[in-house]
Formats: C-alpha cells, sequence, structure tokens
C-alpha cells in the first residue's frame, strides 16, 4: 500500500510540474495574497503526501525544496516569463517548511519525543 501511494503521488507531481511549467498557468505573473496562498497549500499537501509516506521522512524534503525552486524557474523559462517569481518560490517554500514542521510535530507526539528523522510505523518495508 505505502509504495502504491508513493508512486502514485510521483506520477501526480510529474504530471503538476508539467503543467505547472505551461506557459499559461493559471497564476503565472499573479503575485496577490491568494496566489501565494494557493503555492503554500500546493506545496504543503504535496510535502505532506510524500513525508506521510517516505520511510525516513526529514530526506524527502531535499529534494522537494529544490524542486519547488526550480519548478519556477521552469516556468519562467519556457513560459518566457522577464523574471522568475520569487514571492512564489518563498511561498513554494514556506508550504514545505508548513509540512515538515506539521510532520515533525506529529512525529514527535507519536513517538514521545522522538525526531522526524526516525522511520514511521512499518514505512520502511
Amino acid at each position: 500500500m505505502h509504495k502504491t501511494s508513493l508512486i502514485l503521488g510521483c506520477i501526480a507531481l510529474l504530471v503538476l510540474s508539467a503543467v505547472y511549467c505551461l506557459p499559461n498557468h493559471p497564476s503565472a505573473g499573479n503575485a496577490s495574497t491568494l496566489d501565494a496562498s494557493v503555492h503554500i497549500a500546493l506545496f504543503a499537501g504535496i510535502g505532506l503526501w510524500f513525508g506521510w509516506f517516505a520511510g525516513r521522512r526529514a530526506r524527502i524534503f531535499v529534494p522537494l525544496f529544490a524542486l519547488a525552486a526550480l519548478l519556477e524557474i521552469a516556468q519562467s523559462w519556457v513560459g518566457h516569463f522577464p523574471q522568475v517569481e520569487w514571492g512564489d518560490v518563498i511561498a513554494n517554500e514556506a508550504g514545505l517548511v508548513l509540512a515538515w514542521l506539521l510532520l515533525w510535530l506529529r512525529a514527535r507526539r507519536d513517538t514521545g519525543g522522538g525526531g522526524i528523522d526516525e522511520p514511521a510505523d512499518s514505512m520502511d518495508s
């Protein structure tokens, strides 16, 4: 079950990445508060999904942090925007930080003070 969920998440992330980089992406060029909130929520959801199904949760966030920045850079290049939307990069990263903190608090509560880098119940199998 956990491997299937992780694979489905990877496929969804590939599709999302392709859509995210389209020149006419719905949020392209819009730096409103709602847009930032959507970016935070999107990457918090991605972080929670992968953090939930990965055995070593802290390690999964390293590539996700890189992806959160690289998607904005790729969107700028593919969409031929004059600049990278750094506010969106920050919002993406903030969403991942939020997810990491939520998972860390959950792991700490469940293990009585253990860290997030500890494997979750039977997730390494």
